[in-house]
């Protein structure tokens, strides 16, 4: 009998063992994040799940919605934890709080974790979070030691990510900034980050272009500077051969490119093809097609071409899946984008626009888009690389304006580990800027500060400023470059201490001889197939009458080379082709990104010109 209740007591206690550690697995697999699950499907899993593995979930969510910036639901879902959390829930929990804090500029105290307790995922997020918090405290050093502790704990997904964020970071220091980095005498991976910079630095810059120089001095002139640095680091590579920088040499030669795939594609072009946007869409369209012209050495592709106005975007896609298309290419439209994002199709997309980051997909999709906030990053770093301290970013009064400004204001706060501060002023359209002019009423050199995630409203700031970006349209730049002179009652750009930046936007074929006097020695930001005394043959005679036109005619022609390397685009991979657009990178989640061509606006009487920078 004895025996028997013994048997029946092992039993027992065998069972619960089994079931506690499939609750503790449950519990485990729970605590798993998946990048490619958004705050929504682990909200649903948190609705339909109970006690521990609720609270798991919860967490997981809470995650995913600072992931997307929803930081005020993901305190809210914070603050409603149970409190009789365990271990792991409790460093998961603090761990999203810290997120939180960095990502509101806010202090926490990274003493509350316990880092032996963390695992290396964990210990990658503690690091992150230190990283963000000193560089809102601007601690050079700090930072410096931080991208080589993250470095030991990163992802093989994440690793060029890594790379690329570190030396950006390195590539950026001023020389009187890498002097604070502390190193140690043994420490040879800082060693030859910092090393790797000075190499870079010194043998980067192109000499400015001189009054008297032709298109082939500054041809010349560009060349040798690439050889100098290819140079340079090669060296750099044969005193460092085993640091992890060297997977990232090619880029910074210049030498990287994405090799095209095995074979054409049969390709769904999505546009607007009626309707007021069809110009935009037969622009793209025609530069599309036209790109064979320009690579023949490129793989054919079999092209479908479609008309966005014609059916719903859900019709489309199906007739797409029943001609067995590979690829689609397009939409161009923002709203289209968001749709076909929704919709998720089975075949990869190419998409002609940017939508909001909240939302992931479950195909394979990529954004390329020519965007004034992108342009407006660009300047940042133009701007930076000029060593500009007090950039003010004048933009119209409206959304986009908004978007620009945060943008510029975004990339300067990375580039200065926020050193500096960009500063905004707003104006209003073309009829209120004459109107203003009419009456003596000139634009001051004054803004207000702007912090990464809005445009502040405080008081505005009038002294001390050495850059100006204009982000306006020809007209409106006409009058604001005098109103700027008569506010300053002096001359601001040519040869002044104020140098004048100004964005595509304003760059038109046959602008007049007025303008370029007013504009003279000011810089611009172009796409690298506009050359006033380069205009290609092959380009259509009406789309060169038009900057606007070769633009969108020159995003087509990338955008058929993209195709033609869309199987290997991955996220974050710097200057991988020099497009037509400007040099193209990937950022996160897919997204190409340019770094235009910066010119000069040149007065000389009648033969105004610009000159390459």
């Amino acid at each position: 009998m004895n025996l028997k209740r013994s048997f029946y007591i092992m039993l027992i206690m065998s069972l619960f063992a089994f079931l506690a550690g499939c609750t503790f697995e449950t519990s485990k697999q729970s605590l798993s994040f998946d990048n490619n699950k958004n705050s929504s499907y682990y909200l649903s899993q948190a609705d339909n799940s109970s006690g521990s593995v609720k609270v798991n979930w919860q967490l997981l969510a809470i995650r995913a919605l600072i992931k997307e910036n929803k930081l005020t639901q993901a305190n809210t879902l914070l603050s409603n934890l149970p409190s009789d959390l365990n271990a792991e829930q409790k460093e998961e929990k603090l761990l999203s709080q810290g997120e939180i804090a960095v990502k509101k500029r806010r202090p926490f105290d990274l003493n509350q974790l316990t880092i032996v307790d963390l695992n290396n995922s964990q210990l990658y997020r503690y690091y992150m979070i230190k990283l963000g918090l000193d560089i809102n405290s601007k601690d050079l050093n700090a930072q410096a030691h931080d991208y080589l502790q993250l470095e030991k704990y990163v992802s093989e997904t994440e690793k060029r990510q890594l790379l690329n964020s570190t030396w950006n970071f390195f590539s950026k220091l001023k020389a009187d900034k890498i002097g604070k980095v502390l190193v140690g005498e043994d420490d040879i991976t800082l060693q030859g980050w910092i090393d790797l910079a000075y190499a870079y630095q010194q043998n980067n810059d192109v000499p400015a272009p001189q009054d008297d120089d032709t298109p082939d001095t500054i041809a010349t002139k560009s060349q040798n500077q690439k050889q100098l640095l290819k140079q340079a680091i090669n060296n750099w590579a044969i005193q460092y051969p085993d640091h992890p920088a060297k997977e990232i040499i090619s880029i910074l030669t210049g030498e990287q490119t994405l090799a095209v795939d095995a074979n054409g594609k049969k390709v769904a072009l999505l546009l607007p093809l009626s309707g007021s946007s069809r110009i935009f869409g037969e622009t793209i369209r025609q530069g599309y097609i036209d790109a064979i012209k320009f690579f023949p050495q490129e793989p054919q592709q079999n092209v479908i071409v479609v008309d966005t106005t014609s059916a719903p975007m859900d019709a489309l896609i199906q007739q797409a899946q029943e001609q067995h298309v590979e690829l689609i290419v397009g939409p161009l439209l923002k709203n289209e984008v968001t749709k076909i994002k929704e919709l998720a199709p089975a075949i990869p997309v190419l998409a002609l626009n940017k939508v909001d980051k909240t939302t992931t997909s479950a195909n394979k999709m990529c954004f390329f888009a020519l965007s004034p906030e992108d342009e407006a990053k660009d300047a940042a770093d133009h701007i930076y690389s000029q060593n500009k301290i007090k950039p003010l970013v004048l933009v119209p009064q409206n959304d986009l304006g908004r978007r620009v400004a945060q943008s510029f204001a975004a990339q300067w706060a990375q580039l200065s580990a926020n050193s500096s501060q960009a500063y905004v002023q707003y104006f209003g359209n073309a009829k209120t800027l004459s109107a203003n002019m009419n009456h003596n009423v000139g634009i001051s050199l004054a803004g207000s500060p702007i912090s990464n995630d809005e445009v502040s409203s405080g008081e505005m700031i009038s002294a001390g400023f050495d850059a100006i970006y204009i982000y306006a349209s020809y007209d409106e730049l006409t009058l604001i470059k005098p109103m700027l002179d008569m506010g300053a009652n002096k001359n601001i750009g040519n040869s002044s201490a104020v140098m004048l930046y100004s964005s595509s936007k304003s760059h038109v074929a046959n602008a007049s001889d007025d303008f370029y006097y007013d504009m003279n020695k000011t810089e611009y930001a172009e796409i690298p197939m506009i050359q006033k005394d380069n205009v290609n043959t092959k380009i259509p005679s009406n789309v060169q009458k038009d900057y606007s036109l070769m633009r969108l005619y020159a995003m087509g022609i990338d955008a058929w080379r993209l195709t033609n390397r869309f199987n290997q685009l991955n996220s974050y991979q710097l200057n991988f082709l020099d497009g037509m657009t400007g040099k193209l990178s990937t950022s996160d989640q897919c997204e190409v990104t340019r770094s235009l061509s910066w010119q000069q606006y040149i007065y000389s009487g009648t033969n105004s010109d610009s000159k390459s920078e």
